[in-house]
């Protein structure tokens, strides 16, 4: 079958590799649809400590697809994690592919049908949508709560989403204009972010992870969910923290009661989803498309 494979930073080919022999309990899917992310987007140019740890990598991690063995229409996370943070998941990894393996450890618990009527690539946003959905939680968002979220692609706009259905006021700062547009679509506003009591840091840099914790007021809640490389460092302005009693928190993947309330979100077509997937490219394509990514750009549904 054809994959995509990585084998360092700004090297990903196209090659034939073996087909995927599942074990019991694993699960062969026929890759429909495959979603780029900005994580994969850092990962092409840096490379990334937990999806990358061995060279040549299979790649991509967002897809829905046809279960080989029963024909139904499916959609999984990337790992089977829990709450327990106490060592780094599994991930998986290789959607940028004809086929994908699915591990037991994850089929049994974050493998879902996928509700007849959603289409597979909205589907396939299931695990950021999921990551969202707990960096809501971990941030402790309350009715009537003002959020700022800095950044506007596909991860701001879905926080947006996230913290309007959890009760809060979203206020997304910065991004393009096209981007900027895109906002009240997915229940916020645009706004500076000055003063909210809750600052949600979705870009992944160190200027982002500064500027959240300026705007956040007395008292308030910053919580980092955009990653940054290993051994990055951040300075902090210790009066705030200490004399203004910030709270800091870190948001990293997800938990099964975050896939499926994301599915079920998804599914509610509350908002329009089907806006953040923007290009369609082959398998062939999307190095060029990492390489060079258009101006537009939002997330690409790659067809094997």
């Amino acid at each position: 079958m054809r994959a995509l494979r990585f084998h360092g930073p700004g090297d990903v080919r196209l090659e034939d590799v073996p087909r995927p022999e599942p074990a019991e309990g694993d699960v062969l899917v026929q890759v429909e649809v495959a979603l780029t992310d900005g994580t994969d987007l850092k990962a092409f140019r840096r490379g990334h400590p937990l999806l990358l740890r061995e060279l040549p990598s299979p790649f991509g991690h967002e897809f829905c697809g046809i279960d080989v063995a029963t024909g139904r229409r499916v959609v999984a996370a990337n790992s089977a994690a829990g709450d327990d943070r106490s060592a780094p998941p599994e991930l998986l990894n290789g959607a940028y592919a004809e086929l994908l393996l699915v591990p037991r450890a994850i089929a049994e618990v974050n493998l879902l049908p996928v509700p007849a009527g959603l289409a597979p690539e909205v589907a396939a946003l299931l695990e950021p949508l999921s990551c969202c959905l707990r960096g809501v939680e971990r941030a402790g968002i309350e009715a009537g709560a003002r959020v700022a979220i800095l950044g506007a692609g596909p991860i701001g706009l879905m926080l947006a989403a996230c913290v309007a259905d959890a009760g809060g006021w979203p206020e997304v700062v910065g991004g393009r204009p096209e981007r900027r547009e895109l906002v009240p679509l997915f229940g916020g506003e645009t706004g500076d972010g000055s003063g909210a009591d809750v600052v949600i840091e979705a870009v992944g840099t160190g200027e982002a992870w500064t500027r959240a914790l300026e705007l956040a007021r007395p008292g308030g809640t910053v919580l980092l969910f955009g990653g940054l490389p290993g051994g990055a460092t951040v300075a902090v302005d210790a009066y705030r923290l200490h004399y203004e009693e910030l709270t800091l928190r870190g948001s990293f993947h997800h938990a099964p009661r975050h896939v499926r309330a994301a599915l079920a979100f998804l599914a509610s077509g509350a908002y329009p989803w089907e806006r953040l997937v923007t290009h369609r490219v082959s398998l062939e394509a999307l190095p060029a498309l990492f390489a060079d990514p258009p101006p537009d750009l939002l997330k690409a549904a790659v067809l094997p």
